[in-house]
Order: structure tokens, then C-alpha cells, then sequence
């Protein structure tokens, strides 16, 4: 296969935020399995930040993206063009087609959607929810279209014998972090909680309760690429 043309590609990167669109497709795997180190991040930035961002996905993942290649369009037949021809001087046809002309041309001026990598802190309610049961929960249940979970996570010490939750993920500018935060902090699932006397004193023995299991969550890190 060729070597990939670093200037071609950062200059549809300069305009769209994969190869194809604003969504990442087959293509975007095989120009990216064509790169045998990261481009320049001076000279290629869109380029830089679209390899940085493909790299995150396993190939089980890639290997499923979809086709979005546009596809060649098909010629008409002479008679259909004849008839085109025919049509082309009615006045309503053709404002018709300004509108779409029009339409193309603004669509192609759109700014490119970008993308930014953020980390988040999330603090359990009590040191008895399992960081490792609740980052796989985050994982698997807080999705959002434009929004890529990555493959680590670590857990650091807040006070008190507990630990924080800290995980990062890529999005793009179109999800809201706020969402992100509040889908973390709904998530919810029984939990060992001890029981107290009147006095609010810890008695020692324990219950299982459904409740809470975040106790809040903070942006650590916001980075855009």
C-alpha cells in the first residue's frame, strides 16, 4: 500500500473531523494502519490530533467501523438526460437547485468538529463501593455519541482509607460534559452501610442498601487536541 500523503490528509482534516465525516469509518483504519509513527505536531496539528485520537481504539474496535466512502454516481441513461435537459429552463427548477448549490456550499463551511481529551475525578460515597466494578459501570453504561472511554483507569487516595476513581475519555466538542458528570453520578447499586445508634456512633455490624454510589465528580484535566 502507498505511504499516506501527510499534506492531502491535514488538508481534509482542516475541514472534517475524520476522513469521511464527522464520524470515524473503515477508511480512517486503513490510512491510519499506513502510519508507522505519529506525524508532526507542528506542521500537521489536524493530522497530529486525528492520529492521537484513532490510536485510543483497539483493532477489534476499527475493525468494525463502517464503509462511509462516498459511492461513484451513476450515470443516467440518454433519455433521462434529454429530459433534464428540457427541464433546465424552468424557472422554479432552477431556484430549486441554487438552494442546493447553496446548501453544499455552506455545509463545506462549517467549522470541523473538534475534539478534546478530559480526566475525570470521581469520589465514591463510602470506601465499601468496588473503584474496579464502578469504572467497568462508567465504562459500559455512561455512552454518548462523541464520546470514547479509554482503556485504563487509576485509583488514588483521598483520605480516610478511601480512594478515587480517576478515568479519562476523548470527546468531541459536541457532548457536554455536564451530561457526562451527571450520568456518573445517577449510577446507583446496593452497598454495605453500617449501621449507627442514636448518636449517629457506628455499631459494627452492616446492612445492604440500595443506594448511591458516587459521591461527586470533578474535571482534573481538560486538554483540547
Amino acid at each position: 500500500m502507498a505511504a499516506p500523503n501527510p499534506k492531502e490528509l491535514e488538508t481534509i482534516l482542516s475541514t472534517s473531523a475524520f476522513l469521511c465525516g464527522d464520524r470515524p469509518s473503515a477508511e480512517d483504519n486503513k490510512v491510519f494502519k499506513l502510519f508507522a509513527s505519529a506525524p508532526d505536531h507542528t506542521t500537521y496539528p489536524n493530522l497530529w490530533g486525528w492520529y492521537t485520537f484513532v490510536l485510543q481504539f483497539t483493532d477489534a474496535v476499527k475493525a468494525h467501523w463502517p464503509d462511509l466512502t462516498p459511492k461513484p454516481v451513476e450515470k443516467k441513461p440518454a433519455e433521462e438526460e434529454f429530459e433534464d435537459d428540457l427541464f433546465a429552463d424552468d424557472p422554479e427548477a432552477e431556484e430549486e437547485a441554487k438552494k442546493i448549490a447553496d446548501a453544499k456550499a455552506a455545509d463545506k463551511k462549517q467549522a470541523p468538529v473538534g475534539k478534546s481529551n478530559v480526566v475525570f475525578d470521581v469520589k465514591p460515597v463510602s470506601s465499601s463501593v468496588d473503584l474496579d466494578v464502578l469504572a467497568k459501570r462508567i465504562f459500559e453504561e455512561v455512552a454518548l455519541d462523541g464520546l470514547i472511554w479509554g482503556e485504563q483507569y487509576k485509583k488514588a487516595p483521598v483520605a480516610f482509607g478511601i480512594f478515587k476513581l480517576v478515568i479519562g475519555c476523548t470527546i468531541l466538542d459536541t457532548v457536554e460534559t455536564e451530561v457526562i458528570i451527571e450520568k456518573i453520578t445517577e449510577l446507583s447499586g446496593e452497598l454495605k452501610v453500617e449501621d449507627e445508634d442514636e448518636d449517629g456512633e457506628g455499631l459494627g455490624t452492616f446492612a445492604t442498601v440500595e443506594d448511591a454510589w458516587v459521591q461527586s465528580v470533578d474535571i482534573a484535566n481538560f486538554q483540547k487536541i
